[in-house]
This record gives C-alpha cells, structure tokens and sequence, in this order.
C-alpha cells in the first residue's frame, strides 16, 4: 500500500521532534553555563520554543493515532536512524542518515525561530 507524501511527513516530524528538543535543552545547557548579559531573555525564548515544540510533538503523536500509524522500532547506528512502522496494517521503514536528520532539525528550528535559513552562515 502506497502512503501519502502527508502520512511519510508526519511519520518524520514525529521522529525529528526528541531531537529538536534535545538541541535546544542543550543550547538552553550552555547558555545557563555562559556570561551572556541578556542570558534570562534567551533562555525564555528557549522555554517558549520548547512549549510550542511540545504542543506540536502531542498533536502529531495524535495524527499518527488518528491515522493509524504506530511506530514500531527506532533503532539507532554510526550511520542514522532506522525506524520501522506500520501504516493501516502495512510494514514501513525509513532510513535517515545523520546529516539529513541534521538538516532537517535546522529547518524545523528555523521554522520555529522564523529565520530565513538563506540568510545563514
């Protein structure tokens, strides 16, 4: 059974999501460790950002749910993530290298941030 380009985008949002959140605790980590003078300020942008990124991660486990896709196993290697799961009864797997899991961190986060990822370095 073929899946939407819907169904694949939500099964990799859902997967990216722990790492976004991951990259911002730790950028919170060495913010709360640095002499930034406005270092409050940032770290608040960091605390909001994490609870509009929560929201989304809850309503995409719920997509998921409500379109009967459950992941079954992520397993992680030196090379990326493979994650299996089924759609509507039917075996999946994606495989996602590291640099793409990277990128499409930076541009989830670039959304959220709304920086124009062009303008960056």
């Amino acid at each position: 059974m073929r899946q939407t380009a819907e169904e694949l985008a939500l099964v990799k949002r859902h997967i990216l999501f722990p790492f976004l959140m991951s990259t911002v605790e730790n950028d919170k980590k060495k913010i709360a460790g640095s002499n930034v003078k406005m270092k409050s300020v940032y770290l608040q942008h960091l605390d909001n950002l994490q609870a509009k990124i929560s929201v989304d991660m809850y309503q995409c486990k719920k997509n998921l749910k409500d379109s009967k896709i459950k992941i079954i196993e992520q397993t992680r290697s030196d090379l990326g993530l493979i994650v299996e799961y089924s759609n509507k009864e039917y075996k999946h797997k994606m495989d996602l290298h590291w640099s793409k899991v990277k990128v499409d961190v930076t541009l989830l986060l670039t959304n959220y941030m709304k920086v124009d990822i062009t303008e960056l370095i």
